[in-house]
């Protein structure tokens, strides 16, 4: 592989070509001082501007006319563009990744519920426990299966076409 190969990034650490994307390698002709500027550009976010950036960046405002150049001639807005889709793809991957690593924490919560009722409820005396008890057990081991399975969730949800109807208020005083 020779020099061809590589390219120096933000940081000047030579990286291979092949592996970096078009927001962190300086482009072909692109001289540094444009490369630079766009890292700074770049990392505005999505509400960046040139003005913007050489104003939070304390860059004399008359360095506008040559950023503009650059920014044109080397496709700032494009690259800017494809980074921000990154980030948004990343961000959206940490964020699937912290909820599934809630939801294996409250399993694991559950689980460890779910183990101690048992052995509560090998010590009930079946001929100690009245109606309303067992209704309650039955109640609350219903509601804790719909919260785990998640058809809690789906029962809020109104069915497409449904029509609700409700009498309560045609029986009231009666």
């Amino acid at each position: 592989m020779g020099e061809k190969d590589t390219v120096k990034t933000a940081n000047s650490e030579p990286v291979q070509a092949e592996f970096l994307n078009v927001w962190e390698k300086r482009l072909a002709d692109e001289p540094s001082k444009a490369f630079k500027a766009f890292c700074l550009f770049r990392a505005m976010g999505y509400k960046r501007s040139i003005k913007a950036c050489l104003e939070l960046n304390g860059i004399d405002p008359k360095k506008y006319g040559s950023w503009a150049r650059y920014a044109r001639l080397y496709k700032w807005k494009e690259r800017a563009a494809a980074y921000d889709e990154y980030i948004a793809k990343e961000t959206e991957r940490e964020i699937l990744a912290e909820r599934v690593e809630r939801r294996k924490r409250q399993m694991e919560m559950l689980n460890g519920f779910d183990e101690l009722v048992a052995k509560r409820i090998k010590t009930l005396k079946p001929e100690e426990l009245n109606a309303d008890g067992a209704m309650d057990l039955l109640e609350r081991s219903a509601k804790l299966d719909s919260f785990i399975t998640g058809a809690d969730k789906e029962a809020a949800k109104p069915v497409q076409g449904e029509l609700a109807i409700t009498f309560a208020d045609s029986f009231q005083g009666l």
